[in-house]
């Protein structure tokens, strides 16, 4: 297993078609940003921001698969945002699932710095996905990854929060207690993006056991 740390310029996410939703969420005040689920050419993130988004111009991006103001807070607005990079070429998400993920992007008006994690072959996929499509990202640094001491260290934070409420509220046992739908309720996210973190969780989880 080994892990590339890469930087994205700001103009690099111009050349992936998705500059205009970033440029939406800094005159909103960006203040936090979470990967929630990585799609390879897409994700599905989590932003908080200072006031809310423009929420007409956030619709009127055709790649912007669904957002959902989640909620308000005292002095910022949280938003789960789906969307599909148009610039970058599908074959970027096959690619994706042979990885842990990406993981911790960190996000400021420079651009983006993220971690990606996996056997050789596909992080050389990935860079190599991006470099077709125009996009250069920085690698800086490549080498092994000792990996997570523990199973569930090897998820996300949010794959982590999913999948231990999901175990919690019955959803593990036989027959269910309760469904997707409500373990989205009770953590205030859409059901579809519930069933993705169980999905990667499980498959990280069984990759780490098989």
């Amino acid at each position: 297993m080994r892990e590339a740390e890469i930087s994205i310029t700001d103009g690099e996410l111009a050349a992936m078609g998705i500059e205009e939703l970033f440029s939406i969420a800094s005159e909103a005040g960006l203040l936090a940003f979470e990967e929630l689920a990585c799609r390879g050419n897409g994700a599905v993130v989590q932003i908080e921001v200072e006031t809310r988004c423009d929420e007409d111009a956030l619709a009127g991006l055709d790649y912007v698969d669904q957002y959902n103001h989640v909620t308000e807070r005292v002095d910022s607005h949280v938003y789960v945002i789906s969307f599909t990079a148009p610039d970058l070429p599908a074959s970027l998400e096959a690619t994706a699932d042979e990885l842990i993920g990406t993981c911790d992007p960190e996000i400021d008006e420079h651009g983006a710095t993220m971690s990606l994690v996996g056997p050789h072959e596909a992080i050389s996929d990935q860079l190599g996905g991006y470099e077709d499509a125009g996009v250069s990202p920085t690698l800086h640094r490549i080498g092994g990854y000792d990996g997570p001491e523990y199973l569930l260290d090897g998820l996300t934070s949010r794959q982590r929060e999913v999948i231990e409420t999901a175990w919690e509220m019955g959803y593990y046992e036989v027959p269910k207690e309760v469904s997707a739908g409500d373990v989205a309720t009770e953590l205030g996210l859409e059901t579809s993006t519930v069933n993705e973190h169980l999905q990667r969780a499980e498959r990280n989880l069984l990759k780490q056991i098989l």
